[in-house]
């Protein structure tokens, strides 16, 4: 093995161990909630606050994929996961230690919105509902995505002001635009997932509707985007934010389209889920 095949095998290593091990995935979540002060003009938390973010993103990915049983035959994800369950098993462990060091550095008021988060986590995975079949958040097409994208916009815009700031227009235009933009990513890999789903019985939105109409509903969202975008310019005026927000929409378009043509999981670990970090990078741009 020569010098520069040397060099690519240990790349693909670390790619692999950054996105199946959700460590990719966890950096996205507090570029995210960095990007929520920025466009508050809010002072970043303290470091112990984003490691709880970044930790409880790692222990959360990784416990799910330890226990994950099936999964489309052709995921190099699930591939991965099975052949390194012990290295599954080290990412949650390093992520609850993180969580425990860092709830040390956390107020009450964190502590409060950490309960809700919890709560609605909790009935997204566990059978709480009281229905007979579905029991799960997670078994209902849209109820399951519309959970999905608001766990993540409570994580990663109101857990990281709750402490510093008082609810405002701002606050929920920020909110809501997060939410659809989140919306959109969480839909692709609803797309992704529809063979797999369809045989688990899991209702999904794109199974409900249909794929076609699904990327219909995606474009619709980045249009609703991108108003969004132009009307807080009205309200907030930040033209190199809506540069940012505008980028960030045409980058995220261009890579679902991708996406649809190459259904490759790192194509959604890293170029989908990377739509979360090139966002907080455009942002942060902004305001330099």
């Amino acid at each position: 093995m020569n010098g520069i095949e040397l060099l690519k095998k240990r790349c693909r290593w670390l790619l692999e161990w950054m996105l199946y091990g959700s460590i990719f995935i966890s950096c996205c979540a507090v570029a995210l909630s960095m990007e929520t002060s920025w466009q508050l003009r809010l002072p970043l938390n303290h470091f112990f606050f984003y490691l709880f973010v970044f930790s409880a993103t790692l222990f959360q990915y990784n416990l799910h994929y330890l226990v994950k049983t099936s999964a489309n035959l052709q995921s190099q994800r699930f591939a991965w996961s099975q052949q390194h369950q012990q290295a599954h098993v080290i990412l949650i462990i390093l992520g609850l230690i993180g969580v425990v060091i860092s709830l040390f550095f956390l107020t009450l008021k964190h502590y409060i919105a950490l309960l809700v988060i919890g709560a609605v986590s909790a009935m997204y995975s566990l059978p709480v509902l009281p229905f007979s079949q579905r029991k799960r958040i997670k078994d209902f097409g849209l109820l399951k995505i519309l959970t999905l994208s608001l766990v993540w916009t409570l994580v990663t815009v109101w857990f990281p002001v709750i402490h510093l700031y008082h609810i405002n227009e701002a606050f929920w235009w920020v909110f809501f635009q997060r939410m659809i933009f989140l919306f959109v990513l969480c839909l692709a890999f609803d797309i992704r997932d529809v063979p797999v789903d369809a045989r688990d019985g899991i209702h999904t939105l794109p199974i409900a509707i249909g794929v076609k109409n699904a990327y219909l509903l995606i474009y619709l969202l980045l249009i609703l985007f991108v108003g969004t975008t132009v009307y807080y310019l009205f309200l907030f005026p930040e033209p190199l934010q809506m540069a940012a927000m505008l980028i960030s929409a045409l980058a995220t378009y261009g890579v679902i389209e991708y996406a649809r043509r190459h259904r490759h999981d790192m194509v959604y670990l890293l170029g989908v889920d990377g739509m979360m970090l090139l966002q907080a990078f455009l942002v942060a741009w902004s305001k330099l």
